[in-house]
């Protein structure tokens, strides 16, 4: 922590702007950094930090991976509940038989992460390639994420629904319920940090914050909707949500960059948030102090 050097961009700017002002010449006396115009008392910094995640939360964007995210996060922590309903309560098996067909979700966890592993490579070979990579490039795995999700949603909550039916079967369908959580996941929260670049951390704190909430409230509720609805009601509940909200990183796919390009916090190539005459400011004032250097440099060597 102590050795390595600083990289976050607003910092390395203004370690810049005091070496320039420091060199006391009349060109630099007035180069400031952007994060100087900003407030950084500790009450400013309190400000933003608890008040800018929640205006980007309902940037559209941030808005609908909530809504999303929300509802995958509910039905992950809702399946602690729904695996002993369908598996000891309508099966009659014991606790501990009953909780076995969850080694089917873990196994589908790692499925899913093989294809984040393949998508992850090949988007590494693309950069390395030269390749300009946008944010919707992270998107392909949660069209697939999507579409798998209330697919499998309603084969588990109806195969589920029978006990004619072998145990095998639902427990297969939790196996790719779970890798479609898995890239749901991983695409939208590296969608929204691509997005928002200086902004994700913000962004990222009001995304956790919803779904946290609604997976708290989940067990809550679990066992009284299913037990209301059935297996089969209360999945394809969850199933209809899904594919309600399946098309969205299809839009994203076609109309995200238009989206970012509108949003106050999602920078694109097209929009610089003000920040073009303070760069322009800095790199001007960087060539003064290389011709100041260049000057002391001969003095010292006429010397």
């Amino acid at each position: 922590m102590f050795t390595i050097p600083e990289t976050l961009p607003s910092i390395v700017l203004y370690n810049k702007a005091r070496r320039l002002r420091a060199l006391n010449v009349p060109s630099c006396a007035n180069v400031r950094a952007p994060i100087e115009d900003t407030d950084r008392t500790l009450i400013g910094i309190f400000k933003v930090a608890l008040l800018r995640p929640w205006i980007i939360l309902f940037d559209p964007i941030s808005f609908l991976v909530a809504v999303y995210l929300s509802v995958v996060y509910t039905l992950l922590y809702m399946l602690f509940t729904i695996y002993p309903i369908v598996f000891q309560q309508r099966r009659g098996w014991n606790a501990g038989v009953g909780e076995l067909p969850l080694i089917g979700t873990v196994i589908g966890a790692c499925l899913g992460g093989l294809l984040v592993f393949a998508q992850s490579a090949r988007d590494r070979k693309k950069a390395a390639a030269g390749h300009e990579m946008e944010p919707e490039q992270r998107l392909p795995i949660a069209m697939v994420g999507g579409l798998l999700f209330p697919i499998t949603m309603f084969w588990f909550a109806w195969t589920a629904e029978y006990n004619s039916i072998h145990w095998a079967v639902p427990t297969l369908a939790g196996v790719f319920l779970s890798s479609s959580i898995l890239l749901i996941f991983v695409a939208y929260l590296n969608y929204l940090t691509d997005s928002y670049l200086m902004f994700a951390a913000s962004a990222l704190a009001a995304n956790t914050v919803c779904r946290s909430a609604c997976g708290a409230s989940a067990p809550l509720f679990t066992e009284y909707m299913f037990n209301a609805l059935g297996v089969g009601g209360g999945g394809s509940l969850i199933g209809g949500v899904a594919s309600l909200l399946a098309p969205i990183p299809f839009v994203f796919w076609k109309y995200g960059k238009n989206i970012r390009m509108r949003s106050r916090f999602a920078p694109t190539e097209d929009t610089d948030h003000g920040n073009g005459r303070e760069k322009e400011t800095v790199t001007e004032a960087d060539r003064e102090m290389d011709e100041q250097r260049g000057i002391e440099d001969d003095k010292q060597w006429n010397m």
